[in-house]
């Protein structure tokens, strides 16, 4: 088991992250989420023995030209994974994150 940090910056408003966390993720996957705080979840699987803990922070907007862009500053610590796991969560993860385009 190991306990990792890792940081991403989403382009997500707290309240599409939201949505999308306990939407589409919390019910088409084996993973129960808890919130722990106003913009804090617990996630885990106990038939997988894994617990994760994401917070989100609002970062400062990217902007090109007239375009706006959110930033979300999501952070992940594994407190109770293995490497192979902390990988194939990711996968899930930003199966159910991925904003389609071009």
């Amino acid at each position: 088991m190991t306990l990792n940090k890792r940081v991403y910056e989403m382009g997500y408003t707290p309240l599409e992250f939201r949505k999308a966390l306990l939407g589409q993720f919390d019910s088409n996957t084996n993973f129960s989420i808890k919130e722990i705080g106003t913009d804090s979840w617990s996630i885990e699987d106990i038939d997988e023995s894994i617990y994760i803990e994401v917070s989100i922070v609002v970062g400062t907007p990217r902007k090109i030209a007239l375009l706006t862009l959110p930033v979300l500053n999501t952070e992940f610590i594994f407190k109770q994974i293995t490497e192979i796991q902390e990988k194939e969560f990711m996968k899930t993860f930003f199966k159910y994150f991925h904003k389609g385009g071009g």
